[in-house]
Order: C-alpha cells, then sequence, then structure tokens
C-alpha cells in the first residue's frame, strides 16, 4: 500500500518547495528559481495525475487553481530560454533580443503583481489535494505503470507536440518513482538511467524544434543549419526510442 501518511509528507514537502522559490524569485528575479518553481509544480501535477487514475478522486482538478502561476511563470521562463536557444545556434537579431528581454519584463511585473494571489490559490491546492488523498494499493499502481508505458510507446512513434508530450509522461513516471515504496520500485524494475536519457533527448530536439519553428521563413544565415540540427536530434530520438517497451525496464 501507498500510504496516505507518505503522500501527506510529500505534499507537504513540494508545498514548501514552490513558496520557497516563490520568495526567492520575489526578492531576485532570478531566473533559475521561477525554473525550479515550475519543477515543483510538475511534479505536484505528476502526482494528482498518478492520484487520479488509482483513487478515482479529481486531484487533477484540485491542482487547476496552480495553472495561473505555472503558466505565468512559463512566459518568464521561455521568453528568456527562446532567446538561448537562438543564441546557440545563430546571433540573435537586435530586434528580437529586445522584444524578449521587454517580454521578460512585462511578465515578471505581472507575476509579482499577483504573488499574494498565487499564495492563497496554492493554500487552497494543498488542502483540496490533502482531502482528496486515499491509500492506494499496489496493483493499481502496477496497473497505472504499465498503461503508461503503452500509451508513451504509442508517443514515441508521433513527432511534433505528441512526442513532446511523450518527455512529459516519461518524467511523470520518473517524478512519481520517488514517491513508492522501495520493494515496489524493484519490482517495477524501470530502468530510470534509460528513461532519463530518453526524456532528455526528447527534450534536446524539442528546443531545436521551437527555434526552427520561432525562425521559419527568417532570412537568417544558418536556417537550414538550424533545420538540419532539428531533423538530427530527431533521429537521435527514434534511434533511442526504439524496442522502448522492452529497454524501458531492466534485465533480469
Amino acid at each position: 500500500m501507498l500510504k496516505k501518511s507518505k503522500q501527506r509528507h510529500y505534499l507537504a514537502k513540494k508545498d514548501r518547495e514552490w513558496q520557497q522559490e516563490l520568495d526567492a524569485f520575489h526578492a531576485s528575479q532570478d531566473e533559475e528559481s521561477i525554473h525550479r518553481l515550475r519543477i515543483t509544480i510538475k511534479k505536484m501535477k505528476a502526482f494528482a495525475r498518478f492520484s487520479k487514475a488509482c483513487s478515482g478522486k479529481d486531484t487533477v482538478g484540485d491542482i487547476d487553481l496552480l495553472k495561473k502561476m505555472y503558466r505565468q511563470a512559463g512566459v518568464i521562463r521561455d521568453a528568456g530560454n527562446h532567446l538561448h536557444l537562438l543564441e546557440q545556434v545563430h546571433p540573435a537579431p537586435e530586434f528580437y533580443r529586445q522584444e524578449q528581454q521587454q517580454l521578460q519584463s512585462a511578465a515578471t511585473e505581472t507575476f509579482i503583481g499577483h504573488i499574494g494571489q498565487y499564495r492563497r490559490e496554492g493554500k487552497k491546492t494543498h488542502r483540496r489535494l490533502v482531502a482528496d488523498i486515499h491509500t492506494i494499493r499496489l496493483d493499481r499502481i502496477r496497473d497505472w505503470y504499465a498503461t503508461e508505458l503503452i500509451g508513451i510507446s504509442v508517443l514515441l512513434t508521433a513527432s511534433g507536440d505528441r512526442l513532446h508530450k511523450a518527455r512529459k509522461q516519461i518524467k511523470d513516471l520518473l517524478y512519481v518513482l520517488r514517491l513508492l515504496p522501495s520493494r515496489l520500485v524493484k519490482e517495477l524494475r524501470l530502468d530510470e538511467k534509460y528513461l532519463d536519457q530518453l526524456q532528455e533527448a526528447i527534450g534536446q530536439w524539442h528546443d531545436a524544434w521551437i527555434v526552427v519553428g520561432v525562425w521559419a521563413g527568417k532570412d537568417l544565415s544558418g536556417s537550414q543549419a538550424m533545420i538540419k540540427e532539428c531533423r538530427e536530434k530527431e533521429a537521435a530520438v527514434r534511434v533511442l526510442a526504439g524496442e522502448f517497451f522492452r529497454r524501458a525496464h531492466l534485465d533480469e
């Protein structure tokens, strides 16, 4: 059984973590704080999705109150990240640099102006999630992992947003694994190193895909090089994703 006490402890820890990162960003506007805040919320979303599937309670609905904070944090993160990604392959035009900096500055101002609201909504989210916690049987957890792995194997044959969705679901599996009893983790026999390597490769492809999408049709000297790099990264994902279901498990 995955006990309620362990789930409560996990949620309390994540609740503290995102609030600490919120305080840190408010004080310094450090982009890494906003990045860590989003990762913590992703872990909470993964828990909510897992909990709903295994218990039937609408824990995904419970976390909806954090969506506004998560999305606004994403606007801040993306403005800096898109500029960084482009400059890895091509010097950013000055107009684009200024545009992204202004976008990030405006998004940061909006985010800070809503911090009080984010805290209140975060407290509600925590109360609702805790209220909907139920002990989860181990067979339900096994079934959830089996279903997720099958779904991921299908998504890995696609491209675009569906391939990126496969990465999100792989990361969910890894996040939830940290919550499970050690004997169940051993029983599931997941190859965490392989799964992490695969999600990282998809992430690198997605970064290149974003750059190509932003600059599609633009007259940049490195456009063809960007497209070539994107295709190469996708090909690397295809190789790594081959025989996914077998490779996702450790050998006997």
